[in-house]
């Protein structure tokens, strides 16, 4: 197994970790939850963050903490499908590109890299699952309910971070490139 510095990736896909506090911060905007300070992206450990109030309310929290996994994973895919579509799907068909088109080319490899890096960092971090421990399940005001609903999605994240280490978040981010542009090649030839 290749072992590349946490830092490194980050560094090459810096577009998913913006997208990334930028999906907290509209989170808590949607909440109401005021935003202190928000570093989209630095090169040291955390890579970006959003310091904002806490709440007392744990659907408020759990919005919060989950918002880059929807926000990252539906604009990743958004942004490679024309990208992948033209490259490997069905498109390559419909747009011929090749020799004197290198320029189309270059567009839909950067294309691709920028929706890839997004989808990348669709998953949240450790911090977001320690965050919603300590504002959910350790909050003695917080009712069962929410704990009940709140618990396996602190054990995703945490699964998350673990298959980092084996590549997780780049399969997902493949996996996720993939997915439109097979449904839209599969409606194309009904």
């Amino acid at each position: 197994m290749i072992f590349i510095p946490g830092i490194l990736i980050s560094a090459v896909t810096f577009p998913g970790v913006a997208v990334h506090e930028l999906a907290h911060q509209i989170c808590c905007r949607i909440c109401r939850i005021p935003v202190y300070e928000v570093k989209y992206f630095q090169l040291k450990n955390p890579c970006g963050y959003v310091l904002h109030e806490a709440t007392p309310n744990p659907w408020k929290n759990l919005l919060t903490g989950l918002g880059p996994f929807f926000v990252n994973t539906i604009l990743g895919m958004i942004i490679t499908f024309p990208a992948y579509f033209c490259l490997w799907g069905g498109g390559k068909n419909m747009y011929g590109y090749g020799r004197g088109n290198e320029g189309m080319m270059a567009v839909l490899i950067v294309l691709y890299w920028l929706g890839l890096s997004i989808l990348m960092h669709a998953f949240p971090s450790t911090g977001d699952a320690k965050s919603l421990v300590q504002s959910v399940m350790k909050n003695k005001e917080v009712n069962i309910f929410a704990k009940i609903v709140t618990a396996p999605f602190i054990g995703l994240i945490y699964l998350g971070a673990i298959g980092s280490a084996f590549w997780l978040d780049l399969l997902y981010g493949i996996g996720m490139s993939m997915l439109l542009p097979m449904l839209a090649e599969k409606l194309m030839y009904l």
